[in-house]
């Protein structure tokens, strides 16, 4: 079985480096949970402004929005937002 590859945006890139190395850690565990479950069930669905469905996964602290490329077995990290639950 093939591995999904994680992509990030620019913005979710740099929503991961400007954080502290504690949230980096968690990040990294969010994002090899949704590596190996990438088709788990999202919390909510948002579009973008192609129309496009984006995935929104609440993972305190944070919000991960992303959507699944999987011609090229892709998750598409576009956006990772701290946020107080």
């Amino acid at each position: 079985m093939e591995l999904w590859k994680l992509v990030l945006d620019e913005a979710a890139f740099q929503a991961f480096v400007s954080s502290r190395a504690p949230e980096r850690r968690k990040l990294l565990s969010v994002f090899e949970s949704l590596r190996a479950d990438p088709q788990r069930q999202a919390d909510y669905f948002v579009q973008d402004a192609t129309g496009r469905t984006l995935n929104v996964w609440a993972n305190r602290p944070f919000l991960i929005t992303y959507w699944l490329d999987s011609f090229v077995s892709e998750i598409r990290i576009v956006n990772v937002q701290r946020v107080r639950f």
